[in-house]
Formats: structure tokens, sequence, C-alpha cells
């Protein structure tokens, strides 16, 4: 479990040894960032009020899934004027960013850390990441994972009060319990010790699982006092080699939630010297190896692992650390083989959920990285089959809305990144609330228009069949088969199109919307 999210979450923790990085109830480091639109904003600016910082990317499902919570309660906390909320996406282009905000309407401020300055002051290992800073710049909480309204209020409760931040739910009490030390016999012989060390290993993947609002730094300093009592135990009496390789993972776990690289890489090499194709040790290596930077040796364990288990999750993963490491040719054919047998799953399961679900998931990463190669064709093909696949997916899947916009706004990006004067126009369908007025019938669509800020965009829809009426809505006004539109600072502006059919259609119409020379056209499927 700790090495599916472990370069994602490597984060340090220890009873009663510190996390690492900022430490609630001790001032909260400075920063220096630049919002979206240019205002340079650093913490000093904020003294005096209530400060949520929230450390998240697009590509996060958490991130996406806690946006909705998270715009809630801005609206909600910020009324009397003392809080005050900032976004911070340390991992992407501002392009994406701004495609985000434009289709979510996110009510705060945000920022890009460019140069990681940011992400290495807060040491942000993990997405998304909440941060609530008291008027008087005490940091009070530090959560990592999604965060719910009702944490976040309570938070900001604490932080008003001058207050760190305790989080004492149902979850986080399951938790304690089942890391709770007094439960675990550390004593007896070698045998004993051993059973014990897995029994240890169990509880944490158990506590990992543990669904609800719970305190990652808390529990992860709770997992490592059981990781220490047992290294210390098994050290000793670790004669044979399964004892070895026990001991090796419990040391490089160990060391890698504190960050200390060198000693959890020396430890999961000894494991795999006696174990070359263990998982744990092998995904717990590449970790490692990815969160000290060495993304060339990490993609040459991915490798590894592909070999033993060419599954389509392990065959993305080589992809993405090849991507990252710069080695598009091996990315390319790693999610070449990825992308084929997620196709072969399908075909043997024509319609099944979860296959086109992997079949979608492995096109969006291959896009964004013919992206980062700067291969935009290819890219824009591969966001195509996103939305093509994810399409075909159930409307209630868990990833149906996810998928279809993110793979909008990173065609989004593609052309915002490189406008360069021109116009460019995205139709995907609708996700999220029906739109104002919408029926049954009503076909909906998000219609995004990326250009140079400031310019107005004459739109027009056409290919309509008889009868057939398009509706342009923005800034709460809709208009019939064409409108004009100014783009904001962002460059960005998302449009709700609706096609209303009022007749009988001989075929499926393609309706297409064409503005500034640009266009773009979505295939309508008669019902």
């Amino acid at each position: 479990m700790l090495h599916a999210i472990l370069a994602a979450t490597a984060l340090a923790l220890a009873v009663p040894q510190a996390p690492t990085g900022p430490q609630v109830g001790a001032p909260a480091p400075d920063f220096h960032l630049a919002t979206l639109d240019g205002k340079p904003i650093s913490l000093a600016d904020f003294r005096g009020k209530t400060l949520v910082i929230n450390e998240w990317a697009t590509w996060c499902p958490p991130c996406r899934e806690e946006t909705p919570d998270l715009i809630a309660s801005a609206k909600k906390l910020r009324t009397k004027g003392d809080v005050v909320f900032l976004g911070v996406d340390s991992t992407e282009r501002a392009p994406i960013v701004r495609a985000f905000i434009a289709a979510k309407g996110l009510p705060f401020a945000n920022a890009v850390d460019d140069d990681k300055s940011f992400s290495k002051a807060y040491d942000i290992r993990a997405y998304p990441t909440t941060f609530v800073i008291s008027p008087d710049g005490v940091l009070r909480a530090r959560y990592v994972g999604n965060i719910s309204q009702q944490v976040l209020a309570g938070f900001v409760a604490d932080a008003r009060a001058g207050r760190n931040g305790v989080l004492a739910t149902d979850a986080q009490k399951k938790v304690d319990a089942l890391l709770d030390p007094a439960k675990f016999a550390f004593d007896g012989d070698a045998a004993t010790i051993r059973r014990v060390a897995t029994t240890v290993l169990m509880a944490i993947d158990a506590a990992d699982a543990v669904e609800g609002d719970t305190d990652y730094l808390r529990t992860q300093a709770e997992e490592n006092v059981l990781r220490d009592r047992e290294i210390a135990l098994l050290a000793p009496v670790a004669e044979t080699d399964e004892s070895k390789v026990l001991l090796a993972r419990l040391q490089g776990d160990a060391a890698a939630v504190r960050e200390q690289w060198p000693e959890a890489l020396a430890a999961y090499e000894r494991g795999l010297a006696l174990a070359p194709s263990d998982a744990d040790l092998l995904g717990g290596l590449a970790s490692a190896l990815h969160a000290t930077g060495d993304d060339a040796r990490a993609t040459d364990v991915y490798t590894r692992i592909a070999k033993i288990d060419p599954s389509v999750d392990n065959l993305v993963s080589l992809g993405v650390s090849a991507r990252d490491a710069k080695r598009f040719d091996d990315a390319t054919v790693a999610f070449a083989q990825a992308i084929g047998t997620a196709r072969a799953a399908v075909n043997a399961k024509p319609g099944n959920a979860k296959a086109i679900r992997k079949l979608a998931w492995a096109y969006l990463h291959e896009g964004r990285m013919f992206a980062r190669a700067g291969e935009t064709e290819k890219a824009r093909a591969a966001f195509a089959q996103t939305s093509a696949w994810t399409a075909k997916l159930p409307k209630t899947d868990s990833r149906y809305e996810m998928y279809l916009e993110q793979a909008q706004e990173e065609t989004v990006a593609l052309d915002a990144a490189h406008p360069q004067g021109k116009t460019a126009l995205s139709l995907a369908p609708w996700t999220g609330p029906d739109l104002p007025g919408s029926i049954a019938s009503t076909f909906k669509y998000r219609l995004v228009v990326a250009g140079t800020p400031g310019k107005t965009v004459a739109l027009a829809a056409s290919g309509l069949p008889k009868r057939w009426v398009a509706s342009f809505c923005s800034d709460r006004q809709c208009a019939p088969f064409r409108t004009t539109v100014a783009l904001p600072q962002s460059g960005v502006k998302v449009i709700e199109f609706q096609v209303i059919p009022q007749s009988a259609a001989a075929s499926a119409p393609t309706v297409r919307v064409a503005g500034d020379g640009a266009s773009a056209s979505v295939r309508v499927a008669a019902r």
C-alpha cells in the first residue's frame, strides 16, 4: 500500500519525532508567489486574516473530488471577511491550471509554483495538502488528503481562536486502535518476532485502507512507531533470507516516510539482493529513486516491475517514469503496450466499465507524455481517444466526469500554451449538475474558448436539423444560434452550450461551432 503512494506522499514522521516541513504551532514559512493574473503575493500580505492554502493539481483525483467542497467552504467561511483562500499548483503549467479554474469557477486566487520554492518550504509530498494559518502567521493545521467542509471549518475555527487544529473523527479513532502498540507482543523468540512483524505490516495496510477523515501525518507517525519497535527486535534474529527480506522492507519503509532516502535505498537494495522479484521492495526502490530525482534509475526499476507483471498499471507507471526521465522513446513504447493490453481487455469484455476506464486512463497519460515531449498533434489525438472511450462509460461511473474534464482541459492547455494570437475552440460533454433550464431531451456540452485575453469572439452554430435550437449560455444569459464573448484575463472562457431537438432527425447530425477562424464539432447521437 505504501509504495503505491510513496512518490507523492513521502512524508516524515515518527512519534515523538516531529514530521519534516512546517510544524503545527510554529510560524508558517514565508513564501513569494505570483497569482495567475500576475499579482505578487507573500505570507505577509495575509497578516491579520486566517489563510487557507490548498496545494493541488488537475491530475490528482482527490484534488478534483474535493473541489466542490473547497468552493463551498470558501464561499461560506470568508463571509466575515477575515478568511482568505489561496490555491497553489506546484507541478503544472499555467495553461492547464487556467483551463481547470475556468471550467470549475474557483472563487479564490491561484498561483503556479514554477520554481518549486513553495513546495520545498512547505514540504509538499502529497496531493492535496491543506494548510490553515492563523492571523498571527502561525501554522494551525496541516492536512494531507481530500478535506471535507466539516473538517476545514473546524480547523478555521481553531485558527481564528489561536488554537492548533486537532482531528478527532471516528475514522481516526479506528486508525489509532489498529496501530495501538499495546495490541502487539513485542517480545518472544525469533519465530514469534517474525510473526509479529507480519502482523504489523497487515495492521499498517489496514490503517491505510480506512475510509473517512484521518490525519495522515499522525497516522504515518503511529505506523513508524510500530516499524521502529519491530525493526529493533527483528534485526538481531534475522538469520534466514525470509527474515532479512522482511527486515529490509520495514527498514526501507520507515526510512522512506522520514525522507531518509539514502537509508531507504540501501535497505530496499539489501532486500532485493535476496529477493530480486519482490514487488514491495521493487516498488519501494522505484518510489525512493523518484523522490530523489533519479528518474532514469527509477525507470530502469519500473522496467523490471513491468517485465515481472506487464499489467496496464505497471506499464503506465513505467511510461510516466520514462516521461519524467525525458526518455520519450521508452515512454512511447510503454504506453503503446499499456494501451494494447487495455484494448485487449475491452475486446474480451465489451462494455465492461472497469476495462474501458483503464483504457481511457492509459490514453490520458499517453497524451500528457506527448504534450511534455512537444508532440502536440499526437497529444491531441490521445486526449481525443480519452474522451471517446470515457463517453462509453455510464455517467454514474466514478471517472466519467473526471476523465472527460481532464481530456478537455489538457486539449485547451495545448491551445493556450502557444496561441500565437489564434483562437481555439473545444467541445466536450457537459459534466456536473444540469444546466439551468435544461430538460431530459437537451444535449449539453461544455464549450471552451481559448485565445488572446480581452479579445472579442463571435460564435455561431451550424449543422442543426430543421427546428432544432442551439443555445450559448454565458454570464447568466443565453443566446440562440450565435453569441459574442470577451475573453477574460486568463484567456480561457467556458460557455454552456446546449442543443435542443424539436423535431425528429433522419440521422445523427454533426453540430459545428465556429468563430474567429476556429471551429469545433460534435456528433449529436439522436435519442
